[in-house]
């Protein structure tokens, strides 16, 4: 069966100005994320690979080229059609966790729900359920303060799962975990991958992801250097960057 792309980039740049110098971040970067599989795209810092996160969730727009998700144009939708994207469509799991610390975890993951307008007893209920998923279940009434940085992320991933979204961004979800808390927050995307059909998306510089991975994407300097097949394996790797 042909692979389809969740979401794409064509020959995007980003290019930022400060004062009279332009910066690009991204330099003609073109790569497909297959549905329902898991990328890894690896690079050291100042490659480009966040950008390009935030770029394919919409979250910032490409300064040239063109971002598809949910075979849409980004650049075609009103600010209001970008925000039920992500609201909807994609979920984000970032390095530094973002939760509220006056609530508790369970009221942080039903977040997303309430701006969706769905009734408290559905958020709460799948709250609840979301927290059983990711292990911490019995941990809903503590505050972020009360749980460990591992318990941390694993409420966040929970709260990117809210809305049940088809895409799962993380960027660099593990970089401030020890390794025994990356692997289980690790393991979890991958339960979500092949358990759910979510694709994922893990933005890294740890060479030790690319186990989890079918697709790792190599960047440095604003491009793309190399795609291959990750630990898993994927068909066609080439056909990642082949547009």
């Amino acid at each position: 069966m042909p692979l389809r792309a969740a979401a794409e980039a064509r020959n995007v740049w980003k290019i930022y100005r400060v004062g009279n110098v332009d910066f690009p971040a991204l330099r003609g970067v073109s790569v497909r994320i297959p549905e329902s599989s898991f990328v890894v795209v690896l690079g050291p810092s100042g490659s480009g690979k966040s950008t390009l996160m935030h770029l394919l969730g919409a979250l910032d727009t490409p300064t040239r080229g063109e971002v598809i998700v949910s075979n849409r144009k980004v650049s075609e939708m009103s600010e209001d059609e970008r925000a039920r994207l992500r609201r909807d469509t994609i979920g984000f799991v970032f390095q530094h966790f973002y939760l509220i610390n006056r609530l508790t975890a369970v009221e942080n993951v039903e977040l997303p729900m309430v701006a969706k307008g769905l009734p408290p007893r559905v958020r709460r209920a799948r709250a609840l359920e979301l927290l059983g998923l990711v292990g911490l279940r019995g941990k809903a009434l503590r505050k972020p303060t009360e749980l460990s940085g591992g318990e941390q992320q694993r409420v966040a991933v929970a709260r990117a799962l809210a809305n049940d979204p088809k895409i799962l961004l993380a960027d660099e979800p593990t970089g401030n975990l020890d390794t025994k808390n990356a692997e289980r927050v690790m393991n979890i995307l991958l339960k979500l991958n092949e358990d759910l059909g979510k694709t994922i998306v893990v933005v890294t510089h740890n060479p030790e992801h690319v186990r989890y991975a079918n697709y790792v994407v190599h960047m440095r300097d604003g491009k793309i250097v190399k795609v291959e097949e990750g630990g898993r394996g994927g068909e066609e790797p080439r056909w990642l960057i082949t547009l």
